[in-house]
C-alpha cells in the first residue's frame, strides 16, 4: 500500500480552490459588496435623512412666517397710505372750501355779522363786570356799616343808576350807527365822560381823601376799563356797520333777494 504524502492532499485541493478563486473574482468586482451599507450606516442616514426634513420644514415655516409679516406690512403701509391720501383730500376740500368762503360775498358777510355778535357781546361782558365790581366798592364806600346801615341798599340802586345810563348809551349807539345815524355825538361823549367821572369819583373817594394813592388807583381800574370798553364798542359797532354795509352793497340784487325770500323757510323750518 502507498504512503499519501501532505503535498500530495494539496495538489488534489487545487482544482477545488482554483474554481473557488474564479467564482470569487467573479463576484468580488460587483458593487454590491461595496455600496450595500452596514446597520450602523442606515442608522445614521436615517438620522441624517430626519435632520434634513425637519430643516426643511423648520425654512417652510419660516418662509411662511416671513411672507404672513410680509403681507401685514404691506396691508398697514397700504392702510397708512390711503388715510393719508384721505386726509389730503380732506385737507383739500376745507382748503377749497374756505377758499370759496373768503371769495364768496355772502359768506363774507355772515362771517363779518358772527365777527361782529360775539365781539360786542364780549365788550357787554367787560362792561357788565366792571359795573359789578364798581357797585360793590361804591356800596361799600358809602355804607361800609353793613346792613343796618339805610344806604347800604341805597348805594347799590346809587350805582346802579349810572350803570343803566351806560348801558342805554351803549346799545343805543350801537343800534343807530347800523342806520348811519351819527348826530349829537358831542352831547352823547358828554354824557358818557360825567357818568364815568362820577362812577371814578364814587369808587375812589376814600383812598383819594386819605392820601392812598395806589389803593385810589387799584380802584379806578373798573370804571376806567368801562370807559375804554364802551369807546371800543362804539368804534367798534360804527366800523363793523360801515363794513357790513359794504359787504351788503358786493351781493347781486337776485342773491340778495333770494336770501331773504329763503329765510322764512328756514325759521318755520
Amino acid at each position: 500500500m502507498r504512503e499519501e504524502h501532505p503535498l500530495d492532499d494539496e495538489v488534489i485541493a487545487l482544482p477545488a480552490r482554483v474554481e473557488h478563486a474564479r467564482r470569487r473574482i467573479e463576484y468580488q468586482s460587483d458593487p454590491a459588496l461595496t455600496d450595500a451599507l452596514s446597520e450602523d450606516e442606515l442608522r445614521a442616514e436615517r438620522e441624517l435623512a430626519e435632520k434634513i426634513r425637519s430643516y426643511e420644514r423648520d425654512q417652510r415655516w419660516k418662509q411662511i412666517k416671513a411672507a404672513s409679516t410680509h403681507a401685514d406690512r404691506l396691508r398697514e403701509t397700504t392702510a397708512e397710505m390711503e388715510r393719508a391720501e384721505m386726509a389730503d383730500v380732506m385737507l383739500a376740500r376745507k382748503a377749497i372750501a374756505a377758499q370759496r368762503r373768503e371769495s364768496d360775498p355772502r359768506a363774507r358777510l355772515a362771517s363779518l355779522y358772527q365777527h361782529r355778535t360775539w365781539s360786542l357781546r364780549a365788550l357787554a361782558g367787560v362792561v357788565i363786570a366792571g359795573m359789578l365790581w364798581s357797585a360793590v366798592n361804591v356800596q361799600h364806600n358809602i355804607a361800609p356799616g353793613g346792613p343796618g346801615d339805610p344806604l347800604y341798599w341805597a348805594s347799590f340802586g346809587l350805582e346802579a343808576m349810572i350803570s343803566v345810563c351806560l348801558v342805554i348809551i351803549m346799545i343805543g349807539t350801537t343800534r343807530v350807527s347800523e342806520w348811519g345815524v351819527m348826530g349829537n355825538r358831542t352831547q352823547v361823549l358828554v354824557a358818557e365822560l360825567f357818568l364815568l367821572s362820577l362812577t371814578i369819583a364814587l369808587n375812589t373817594f376814600p383812598h383819594l381823601s386819605a392820601g392812598n394813592w395806589y389803593d385810589a388807583a387799584v380802584h379806578a381800574v373798573a370804571p376806567v376799563m368801562i370807559g375804554v370798553a364802551l369807546m371800543i364798542h362804539n368804534a367798534a359797532s360804527a366800523r363793523y356797520s360801515t363794513a357790513i354795509a359794504r359787504a351788503t352793497a358786493e351781493i347781486p340784487t337776485d342773491d340778495a333777494e333770494d336770501l331773504l325770500s329763503a329765510a322764512p323757510a328756514f325759521r318755520t323750518a
